[in-house]
């Protein structure tokens, strides 16, 4: 469900909520404090985060909740009248704190106040910035104004007309202009249209690493996957000192096969071979085809005597079902075939990238070669 959450006092969350109340399928969520609104982000990531300007850490979005990459779409909305009076110190353009009498503003420094502050906002890295108008007078540069300039009145904490400064008229209004909640639930909806986009790319990012990362024929992870996951796997084993096995398997005379009995019946052959390791392995085993009909198998968890019963019963499996062949094979129907296995378990002289780990299992599948193949040599 897309979400909004709100950051600000009652009397803000309040006042926004009925603005965006009318958009469909919206879950607003709302909090005063910004520690709570970070562990709120941290636990759900809302689309839309509006804030209330007083709240942010030295006026920084950066600052208060971070960056990262799939941030959520920030709208700062402040009220004028929160505005300070501009005073001439050096290079410094802030606003400071209004505690002198009354400021009068022009439509021009207004104009020029609104796009400084937005320029701020923006370089702090919020997405949009706003002003908060009240009915009884506006702020805004391009609103309609029934006098020449603005009055800051320190006392009601907001900017009224020279036309209502007086009297009961300085009550602080909190509800928005129509043209403001058109331009909220706007903002809003290009937030929530960029939360989509984000979904939508992560969902095709997610696809085309799966393909990228997967052997077309088996359906086994590939030789790049392998890559990437046997330096991570040596890293947790070693830093928890938990045992891991590694299995290098290679089918006995495959050549063979594919010089008899064609290419198909070889493909046929490697994608059966795969099922039956997704078969006898565990859950939290990993089966990869290294290239060609050599295949590595991690076994997670995993003492070398426990490695020599998977991989010797994987062998037998192999060697006493026939693999039926579906492929145009000159009428054979089923191929006797058999692996050679080399095993070896991780030690702590290993390095981390797994190198020296694989070269081990790799120099018994050598060895188990050597011995005449069906069979599984390992480290004793």
């Amino acid at each position: 469900m897309n979400s909004v959450l709100l950051v600000g006092s009652d009397r803000f969350c309040t006042s926004v909520i009925a603005q965006v109340r009318s958009l469909d399928v919206l879950k607003v969520m709302s909090t005063s404090a910004v520690s709570t609104a970070v562990e709120m982000m941290e636990v759900s990531l809302p689309d839309v985060v509006i804030v209330e300007v007083c709240c942010l850490e030295d006026g920084s979005v950066d600052k208060t909740f971070g960056t990262a990459y799939n941030s959520p779409y920030y709208v700062l909305i402040e009220e004028p009248g929160q505005l300070v009076s501009k005073q001439d110190n050096g290079n410094d353009r802030r606003l400071k704190p209004l505690t002198m009498k009354r400021v009068v503003y022009s439509v021009d420094q207004l104009s020029e106040l609104y796009v400084e502050e937005k320029a701020i906002a923006l370089e702090s890295g919020a997405d949009a910035y706003l002003w908060r108008l009240s009915d009884r007078g506006s702020a805004l540069p391009s609103a309609c104004l029934e006098s020449e300039s603005l009055v800051a009145m320190p006392e009601a904490g907001q900017l009224v007309s020279n036309a209502v400064s007086n009297g009961a008229s300085l009550v602080p209004q909190l509800s928005f202009r129509k043209s403001q909640q058109r331009l909220i639930q706007a903002h809003i909806h290009i937030g929530l249209n960029r939360a989509q986009r984000y979904r939508d790319l992560s969902r095709i990012n997610d696809w085309l690493s799966a393909v990228a990362l997967a052997d077309a024929l088996t359906q086994l992870s590939n030789r790049r996957a392998f890559d990437m996951e046997l330096p991570r796997q040596v890293r947790v084993a070693l830093a928890k000192s938990m045992p891991l096995s590694l299995m290098v398997i290679d089918i006995d005379y495959f050549k063979r096969v594919n010089d008899r009995h064609g290419h198909l019946v070889g493909d046929d052959v490697l994608k059966q071979l795969a099922q039956r390791f997704l078969s006898n392995m565990r859950f939290y085993d990993t089966s990869f085809r290294y290239g060609g009909e050599e295949f590595v198998v991690t076994l997670g968890n995993t003492e070398l005597e426990e490695g020599w019963t998977i991989a010797e019963r994987l062998r037998h499996s192999i060697e006493r079902t026939p693999f039926k062949l579906h492929a145009l094979a000159n009428g054979l129907e089923a191929l006797n075939v058999t692996v050679s296995i080399g095993l070896t378990q991780l030690r702590s002289s290993d390095d981390e990238s797994g190198a020296s780990f694989l070269h081990r299992a790799d120099q018994n599948l050598l060895r188990a070669k050597a011995m005449g193949r069906n069979r599984v040599v390992s480290d004793e």
